[in-house]
């Protein structure tokens, strides 16, 4: 290992792959993916929330990552899932079997999809289904890899909308509208990621926030990466800079969009192989430093660093 090189002291192992694990379960499936270290016992497990309109069998070169590596990672799907909103919703005039991905160039369910977006009812929504799945934790194990040693080395994360849903978890924060200040902290898990997170004044989030997320906590934003009212990349910096100090990271791709490097292939995300692993590298990184409590681990996220490969980035820490 390098300097600006991470590499797991587990070395990567196949995937096991299912989809629609707990399918009957309520409130649940069908829609729940799971990933794993095939033929071993996880070192730990990862919650991965997706962002609007995604689902749960996506973002799979970056988890993926992460299972090879010893970690069980469970990816719900939401009902912001754009298949279910045009099922949910006929009126819609879409036809929920045919391909959805470009649904941001389609300016009517755009502006349906940013309704959601800003729902107290989709926020809470999300919480509660991570709660019955975390409620079903054992039942996932069992479904999936074995259960490990230490089924409480867990993690929540997630991207844009599930960087929302992380923070909420993670232990921010927010007003709703009749004016109560709601917390949806879980302690059940111990760090929480946020790749392309929100900041002040928006989703029900203030001054004071943060105040209590107190846990180890990554942050990842791109210099181009723009928030859903136009908030850059300094807004998306701030659930690091206004949390309290201890165990907390923020990095800032340079050029990094808001797909930091790009997590689908798609067609319509933008590429940049020097970014997407970078994020394999930090995010694993952070995972054992403070899931496995990996000194080494540990010890490259505390170094001063400009590069993580060839990726150049903004790297501070707390």
């Amino acid at each position: 290992m390098t300097d600006n090189i991470y590499a797991s002291d587990i070395a990567a192992g196949d995937v096991g792959e299912a989809n629609d694990v707990l399918a009957d379960e309520p409130g649940i499936g069908p829609g729940l993916t799971c990933r794993w270290p095939a033929g071993r016992v996880p070192a730990g497990f990862v919650l991965f929330c997706h962002g609007l309109g995604s689902n749960g069998r996506q973002y799979a070169d970056l988890v993926r990552h992460w299972a090879r590596h010893g970690y069980l990672v469970i990816q719900p799907t939401f009902a912001d899932a754009v298949r279910r909103v045009a099922q949910s919703e006929p009126a819609l005039g879409l036809d929920p079997d045919a391909d959805l991905s470009g649904w941001s160039q389609m300016p009517a369910f755009r502006a349906r999809m940013h309704e959601i977006l800003h729902s107290p009812q989709h926020w809470l929504e999300r919480v509660a289904t991570v709660n019955r799945v975390m409620d079903r934790l054992g039942a996932v194990f069992d479904a999936t890899s074995g259960r490990p040693e230490l089924s409480d080395h867990g993690a929540v994360a997630g991207h844009s909308f599930g960087a929302y849903t992380a923070q909420l978890l993670a232990g921010a924060q927010i007003d709703l509208p009749d004016g109560r200040a709601r917390r949806y902290r879980d302690n059940r898990f111990r760090a929480a990621i946020l790749l392309s997170a929100q900041g002040r004044d928006q989703q029900g989030l203030r001054d004071g926030s943060w105040d209590g997320m107190d846990g180890p906590v990554l942050t990842v934003t791109g210099t181009l990466d723009r928030g859903a009212k136009g908030g850059d990349w300094r807004w998306k910096s701030e659930p690091y800079e206004l949390a309290p100090a201890g165990g907390k990271y923020l990095a800032v791709l340079e050029d990094g969009d808001h797909y930091l490097g790009g997590f689908a292939d798609n067609g319509l995300q933008r590429q940049v192989p020097e970014q997407r692993e970078a994020m394999r590298q930090l995010t694993l990184a952070f995972l054992d430093a403070h899931l496995r409590r990996s000194r080494t681990a540990l010890a490259w996220l505390d170094q001063n660093r400009t590069t993580v490969g060839t990726c150049r980035l903004m790297f501070k820490r707390k």
